[in-house]
């Protein structure tokens, strides 16, 4: 009956154990503060290609250009200072602010570029050109929050592995001393 129990248990850990482990890489997600602001900042790019598409075209939608620019203008002030309506908690991890500040500044100048290229093709041309550099900041912006995420990602996993061992090392404690 003994050796049965015993079984039990260790039957019973492992299976807990299992599960424990999937809903802590589900929790991963759930617990990292930045993650809403990660996957904004991964959309303002898809903000950017949209900007430039309709930059290119012969005819501007102006009504869909200025509602991508405010689009990406209130996520930007979002994951600097964060945005309740947004759900954007905002960074004080200093690299992504001091990046995200220097795109704001980039982003201004393409704002006043883009309202006069859409009266001089050139300065159009010019425009269009800038924002491939706010491409390139937004994805070393994004490249910061991935990192952040995987260390985040890799100090829970070694916290839930170390949890896992002393909880079980506990049950083993348990099981053996009730006998």
């Amino acid at each position: 009956m003994r050796e049965l129990t015993k079984i039990a248990i260790v039957t019973l850990t492992l299976g807990t154990t299992s599960l424990l482990a999937y809903s802590d890489d589900y929790a991963l997600t759930d617990s990292y503060k930045l993650f809403n602001d990660m996957k904004l900042a991964q959309k303002q790019q898809g903000i950017i290609v949209d900007i430039v598409k309709e930059l290119q075209k012969d005819n501007i939608n102006i009504k869909s250009l200025k509602s991508s620019q405010k689009r990406f203008h209130r996520v930007l002030i979002g994951l600097i200072d964060g945005d309740k309506s947004l759900n954007i908690k905002g960074t004080k991890l200093p690299k992504v602010r001091a990046k995200l500040n220097e795109l704001k500044i980039l982003w201004y100048d393409e704002i006043m570029l883009i309202k006069r290229g859409l009266k001089d093709i050139d300065i159009k041309e010019k425009a269009i050109a800038n924002l491939n550099h706010i491409m390139l900041k937004t994805s070393e912006i994004v490249e910061f929050y991935n990192k952040s995420y995987s260390r985040f990602k890799q100090k829970s996993k070694i916290s839930s592995i170390v949890n896992r061992k002393i909880m079980g090392r506990r049950i083993q404690r348990i099981a053996f001393n009730s006998f």
